[in-house]
């Protein structure tokens, strides 16, 4: 199972780290699968989370997500284990009729049930794993009993397989992303957007990286 999930030097052998299934029903936001664990040692169903992502459950559902059927949120995570490489997240969320699984448990009160389906990636691949990640969240949720994760495993093999290598060096790497729609978007803030990617190292250097995510998340307002 090792030789499937890394490469010869443990590392991913892929762009994508770990595919993650959070929010409970009546507990909130917190991880309920994680594959492969987000600690390693730990069970695909811990709840535990490393120090530095403790805020991932809250990024993947984000407040007011209720208020829709389905969506999807991109956010990034700040690096693990000092080796300075920002964690790119991608989550598509969805909910469904309690009334309409088939394995329905017995703490199920609410009418509707909510998940996010997440990938965490080394590369900011957000077109292109947000199209991927649409279907598969469509197909977890058809299944409609959340304890059939083959198909989440599955996701983890196919992406790290068929995004490696020269697969990342065409045109579908850009997928999803229009320079004619970010500057309608941003207007005049586009240019400020391009300072702080030109100043990135100094920001990272003084442990602000987490700002220009703030930026860009306030700015879409």
């Amino acid at each position: 199972m090792e030789s499937t999930e890394r490469g010869g030097d443990g590392a991913p052998r892929g762009p994508v780290l770990h595919i993650v299934v959070g929010f409970h029903h009546k507990k909130g936001c917190q991880v309920e699968f994680s594959y492969p664990p987000l600690i390693p040692g730990d069970g695909h169903d811990s709840h535990t989370l490393p120090e530095e992502w403790k805020y991932l459950p809250f990024l993947a559902l984000p407040d007011g997500a209720h208020n829709y059927q389905e969506d999807s949120v991109f956010f990034h995570l700040p690096p693990r284990d000092g080796n300075g490489d920002t964690v790119y997240g991608i989550s598509c969320y969805r909910q469904i009729e309690a009334k309409a699984l088939k394995v329905r448990q017995a703490d199920i009160t609410r009418e509707t049930v909510q998940k996010s389906v997440c990938v965490l990636s080394k590369l900011p691949l957000y077109g292109l794993l947000q199209a991927k990640l649409q279907l598969i969240t469509h197909a977890y949720f058809e299944e409609k009993d959340f304890s059939q994760i083959s198909i989440l495993k599955e996701l983890y093999e196919h992406m790290n397989s068929s995004l490696g290598g020269t697969s990342l060096e065409g045109s579908q790497v850009y997928l999803g992303l229009s320079p004619r729609d970010l500057v309608l978007h941003f207007r005049h803030k586009v240019l400020i957007l391009f300072k702080l990617i030109l100043l990135e190292k100094k920001v990272r250097h003084k442990g602000v990286e987490g700002r220009i995510g703030s930026f860009l998340y306030f700015s879409s307002e």
